[in-house]
């Protein structure tokens, strides 16, 4: 049936009958607004650069819509990390997901032309004509202020009107989505009891490591332990598989200067050399923290002076780590040039490797060894208490080892996490105990955390007005349906990605 309803609803969109014009011109109209926020009306709108950020089956990503893209989603997500994006690792991340983004954009139009999915010639001139005030003067269409702004922006007439295609084709595949899989008039009055159902729970969270940590074992006890002679063997075991984590690896403490490099133009390299010489000569005689704070281009360590902490042998790019390891104390070395651009270094501290020895550690493994033993004595005592009911013994669990029972708050039945919890296998619990049976027959064991819960309330709660459930349940049904089919179109599709640009941008 859902296939049937899918065939008519693509050939009435086909037809003109759903048309979501407006929509396709806001998007590009937002996206020629950001080409100017960012670019400026000097136009930089280059073609692949470098080459390709990713090739989709046929189809290229160029470099520059992957720089788009990637600022579009920094100004997106620059409020969740304090106002701005400070150091490589959310950048890269911001990257990944601007590549990802376009790799599914890309698919889904391709998807939608194989399906039959189609935008009319006609249709994209109306919405260039009509639809976008960027190219319009007193509300009438000019000619030469779009060629103007392409121009500006070094997009070809064909570049653009193939964008606007995609995004109609997109914008009509999405709107089928929400159509076949809206919800019957059932499933929206149920969705809407369980929201108004919240519940209540107790819980205690117990990590093993955190539990571990605060075992009481005295040296006494370690003492006394270790003349068991099975259990020395097994402290030296233990010792022999895992000595490199007693030992100290050889280190280095070190700050620097990063001027970077744009892979993309020929002038950058010579521009940032000439710079980085420049901070050089000065760092003879300032001082080196200043010089990072006023001029690197490392986001992530300019505000503390270009410090990077302490780091062994293979933790940075191999120029970078040679010079660090090669450099005296105190010194400043000559300019290093890796991917990201050039590096002025000052190493601070260097620490050499220090061999373990078994004699140094002993008691450190023995207590570790017999903490973990006494926890997981510990807890099988409790699940066995919890399965019997025995709540006086599990009450006296949590005392005994410091912890101590949280509120949940109220969170609706339906909800796959309650907030508190952040956990499914925990709320999954939850869900499980009532008034009548306010106490679980088990634990929630979810990764390395164990879940202790109790019941300790439920009410029912209208939902607010205004708040719009039928159209809450279709977004997300459809959202799935469609990240479902794009997933399978993924896996029959030939995706590159190109790493090394993506790395250097």
């Amino acid at each position: 049936m859902k296939r049937s309803m899918f065939d008519r609803l693509k050939k009435d969109m086909n037809n003109g009958g759903m048309n979501p014009k407006s929509v396709v011109a806001l998007v590009v109209f937002g996206a020629i607004i950001v080409v100017f926020v960012f670019f400026g009306m000097t136009g930089s709108h280059q073609a692949t650069g470098t080459g390709a950020a990713a090739q989709v089956n046929a189809t290229l990503i160029s470099a520059a819509d992957l720089r788009q893209e990637a600022q579009r989603l920094e100004q997106m997500y620059a409020p969740m990390f304090g106002g701005q994006m400070t150091s490589d690792t959310q950048r890269q991340f911001v990257r990944q997901q601007a590549l990802e983004n376009l790799i599914s954009t890309e698919l889904m139009a391709q998807g939608a032309e194989k399906i039959g999915i189609l935008a009319t010639d006609e249709e994209v001139k109306n919405v260039i004509v009509r639809d976008i005030p960027a190219f319009q003067d007193n509300g009438r269409f000019q000619r030469e202020r779009y060629l103007g702004i392409l121009q500006a922006n070094r997009w070809t007439p064909g570049e653009f009107e193939g964008r606007i295609r995609k995004e109609r084709q997109t914008q009509r595949l999405r709107r089928m989505f929400e159509i076949v899989s809206s919800p019957t008039v059932q499933e929206i009055e149920k969705t809407k009891e369980m929201r108004e159902r919240k519940r209540n729970v107790d819980f205690v969270r117990i990590e093993k490591q955190t539990v571990v940590n605060k075992m009481p074992i005295t040296d006494a006890d370690v003492q006394a332990r270790l003349a068991n002679e099975d259990f020395a063997k097994k402290v030296q075991s233990e010792f022999e598989v895992n000595k490199a984590q007693y030992g100290q690896e050889e280190q280095v403490k070190a700050q620097h200067i990063l001027i970077k490099v744009n892979p993309e133009d020929p002038k950058s390299d010579k521009a940032a050399l000439e710079k980085i010489m420049s901070i050089a000569k000065r760092a003879g005689k300032e001082d080196f923290g200043k010089l990072a704070t006023e001029n690197s281009e490392d986001l992530g360590s300019k505000r503390s002076g270009g410090d990077l902490g302490y780091f062994g042998r293979g933790k940075m790019v191999p120029e970078f780590d040679k010079a660090a390891f090669s450099q005296k104390v105190g010194t400043v070395g000559e300019p290093v040039k890796t991917d990201f651009g050039y590096h002025l270094i000052k190493v601070t501290d260097h620490k050499p490797a220090v061999e373990a020895k078994l004699e140094t550690v002993r008691g450190q493994i023995a207590r570790r060894l017999m903490a973990t033993e006494r926890y997981d004595d510990e807890v099988k005592k409790l699940e066995d208490a919890v399965a019997k009911g025995e709540t006086a013994s599990v009450e006296k669990f949590v005392k005994d080892l410091g912890l101590s029972w949280e509120e949940s708050g109220y969170f609706e039945i339906g909800a796959e996490t309650a907030p508190k919890l952040g956990s499914v296998v925990a709320t999954s619990l939850a869900l499980e105990v009532s008034e009548k049976q306010p106490w679980p027959k088990k634990l929630a064991r979810d990764g390395g955390a164990l879940f202790l819960v109790k019941w300790k309330g439920d009410k029912r709660e209208p939902i607010p007005a205004g708040d719009k459930v039928a159209e809450n349940l279709d977004r997300e049904r459809s959202y799935d349906l469609m990240n479902s089919w794009l997933e399978r179109v993924k896996k029959d599709a030939k995706i590159e990605r190109n790493q090394t640009l993506l790395n250097s941008l």
